[in-house]
């Protein structure tokens, strides 16, 4: 659900700061767990990477996931603000907005994700990552699979949980759910 000019920013700003650090893809891809083919799609706009996989690749490039969407993110700025007329327009396709992507200094990432109906839909097979997790249904119902037990969550439902387990988040019944997923880093 990122801004569609936000989207088409992902894969060439994944591209400058990797070559910026002279980083090959290949070397990319042992740096961040991920396959040379998977990272190349994504830098073309042919893939839409999940929340793991970003936080994976900004790890590796050692910057905050708010610079792979924009380059000028500052990281000394007191405060940023995200009125809501500016993610209304959006790309479905991804179902994520960064929520804070003018800091990039933070020890946590909030997104506005809008998870699809099918399993495995976004992310493929279930993330997992390093630190925490927190999830708040805004509307609609959604599922998450949390290591081997199926949670069912409604508006005003909120999960916290280890982000090392893995995990998958759906929507279910006929309303688009929305939810806020906040990650906070692991220590260290």
């Amino acid at each position: 659900m990122l801004q569609t000019a936000e989207s088409d920013r992902l894969g060439p700003n994944l591209r400058a700061l990797r070559q910026e650090r002279g980083l090959t893809l290949d070397r990319l891809a042992g740096m961040s767990e991920l396959t040379r083919g998977y990272l190349s799609l994504v830098e073309r706009g042919l893939k839409t990477p999940s929340i793991t996989a970003l936080l994976r690749v900004a790890r590796a490039l050692d910057v905050n996931i708010a610079q792979l969407f924009d380059l000028n993110a500052a990281p000394n700025v007191r405060y940023t603000l995200q009125r809501a007329g500016d993610h209304d327009t959006t790309d479905r396709s991804f179902g994520l907005t960064p929520l804070a992507p003018g800091r990039a200094s933070k020890m946590m990432e909030p997104f506005l994700m809008r998870p699809a109906h099918s399993p495995g839909a976004i992310g493929g097979p279930r993330w997992a990552h390093g630190g925490e997790e927190m999830i708040f249904v805004v509307s609609g119902r959604v599922a998450v699979k949390l290591g081997g037990e199926e949670i069912l969550m409604g508006r005003g439902d909120c999960l916290y949980f280890s982000g090392e387990e893995r995990h998958e988040v759906r929507s279910l019944g006929e309303e688009q759910a929305e939810v806020l997923v906040v990650i906070a880093a692991a220590a260290g």
